[in-house]
């Protein structure tokens, strides 16, 4: 498949409206929910925080492929980083987490807007999904966002969505 920088600008800005407005949409005592019972165990808002964290870090990635980088090391260790990074946010409150979530992905849409076609063609490595094209990782940022959405709603009961 081949991502467009008008698509994938389209989507990401969308995807970073609706991300936003879901969250924003829960209860505090909802944002305290435990989401995931094994792994990093985290709360709605541990996985709120988990989205600002590795898109933050997902610019470094595009860049180093940008850059002509073989893009994350294969040794990189996945389980420890969702294991740590979010959890550094915990001491944030919910409008900072917000403004930081709008900023990232106002980054990553400012990236996609100076990339070219043969930009989003360049090969490298993602930490999670391996091999791949830099269009397809970015594309991943709003469908990860997409999939710990519905993990947050089916970890809350039908009467608090």
């Amino acid at each position: 498949m081949s991502d467009t920088k008008a698509e994938l600008k389209r989507e990401l800005s969308a995807g970073g409206r609706e991300t936003v407005s879901f969250f924003t949409s829960l209860k505090p005592d909802q944002l305290r929910t435990r989401v995931y019972t094994d792994g990093p165990q985290w709360t709605v808002r541990q996985v709120f925080a988990h989205l600002v964290t590795i898109e933050t870090s997902m610019h470094r990635l595009f860049q180093n492929i940008l850059e002509g980088g073989p893009g994350s090391p294969e040794d990189f260790d996945v389980e420890r980083f969702n294991r740590t990074q979010p959890r550094k946010l915990d001491a944030l409150s919910m409008e900072d987490l917000v403004r930081r979530f709008e900023t990232v992905r106002g980054n990553t849409i400012r990236m996609v807007e100076e990339m070219t076609q043969q930009d989003l063609d360049r090969q490298g490595r993602h930490a999670f999904h391996g091999p791949g094209r830099l269009g397809r990782f970015i594309r991943w940022a709003y469908e990860h966002a997409r999939i710990h959405e519905d993990d947050v709603r089916n970890a809350l009961s039908p009467s608090d969505t």
